[in-house]
Order: C-alpha cells, then structure tokens, then sequence
C-alpha cells in the first residue's frame, strides 16, 4: 500500500490513521478549544473582510477551522478529506451549531477531486501540506480554486523538526507503514504559492 499521499494512489492506509485519531479531534473541539496553530490561522484569515464568504478547507478534519470561520460570519464552507470518520464528526458538530445548512462536505484526495470542486474565496488547509508527497500539484490545484485568501499551516522550518521529520519518515519507509509525514521545502513552496 502506498502512503499518504501520492496523487493518484491508495490513500486508505492515510484515511485509517486519521480515522483512528477523529475522536481525540472531536473531545477537543467539543470543548470550544482550537489548537495554538488554528488560532492563528483564523486570525490570520479575518484579517480580510468575511461576512459572506465561502471557505474550502482542504483536509477539514472534524471541522475546526471552517466551522469557526462560519460562526465568524463566513457564508458556507466546502469540507473534503480523506478520513470519513473525521467528516462523520464535523457533520455531526455542523448538525449541532445549527450550520448544516451551509456546510458541504466531500470524501476522498483533493486533488484527484478538483475539477469537481468549484472555486472559494477562502482556501485553507491545516496541517495538510506535510502529508501530501506531491506538493506541488496539491499547491498548484488549491491556488487554482481561490479567487482571495489563501492560508496554511506547516511544520517549523529547523533543524530539530526536519530532523524528527526525516526520522519518522524513514522508520515508515523501512518498516511499511500506511502512513507517514513528508519534508517539503517550504521556502520553495512559498515561493510557489506567492508567484
């Protein structure tokens, strides 16, 4: 099996692993908390008017970030990941803040997806970028559905974390996991995003 997540393979074993996690997902964010990291990023985002917006989160998870920012004043959100336990758990939250309505949800690999994934004027994905091996087509597919913000979130550019990075991956490598994390170059990613 392929891990997580080449564009065009198996992503099943990437699925799992964050099925597996969806419940602790879901006791945090029950308890009203975003983490460090998703607090920023929706500062970040309401920097730029909101009221009425659509919002694609990209790797939604069980609906933190997309959730919030319809709370915040965002018109209607489009959910895709790959984990149906995750969006079991962000339906469920939407059901229960009274925003079904104007959450969609998707399941299945973004980019194997898009051409079927309008356009948004806010794009986010947390904690994405690290899990995807093909970053650039995943960029390059994301940019390319948003008409104004484009936010993410990635791994700390040092020494320590690359070094924890590299680690994991080869351990994964070595012992044929389903699933682990990838080290991009996130200068050059940046660059990408920007030019």
């Amino acid at each position: 099996m392929d891990s997580c997540c080449r564009a065009g393979a198996d992503c099943s074993g990437t699925s799992a692993f964050f099925s597996r996690w969806s419940g602790s997902y879901a006791k945090r964010f029950r308890k009203g908390k975003l983490d460090r990291i998703q607090k920023y990023l929706v500062e970040g985002i309401k920097r730029e008017p909101l009221r009425g917006s659509s919002v694609l989160d990209i790797g939604c998870g069980v609906g933190q970030v997309h959730l919030t920012l319809l709370k915040e004043g965002a018109g209607r959100s489009l959910g895709v990941d790959l984990s149906d336990a995750m969006l079991k758990q962000a339906k469920q939250f939407a059901h229960t803040s009274g925003l079904a309505g104007r959450a969609e949800y998707v399941t299945g690999d973004f980019v194997q997806l898009s051409s079927s994934i309008p356009e948004s004027d806010i794009t986010v994905l947390d904690k994405v970028v690290c899990c995807y091996e093909n970053l650039d087509e995943l960029i390059l597919k994301s940019t390319g559905k948003t008409k104004a913000t484009f936010a993410l979130t990635h791994p700390k550019e040092n020494l320590l974390t690359k070094g924890l990075f590299k680690g994991h991956e080869a351990i994964a490598k070595l012992l044929r996991w389903d699933f682990h994390p990838f080290w991009h170059d996130w200068a050059g990613m940046k660059a990408r995003i920007l030019s």
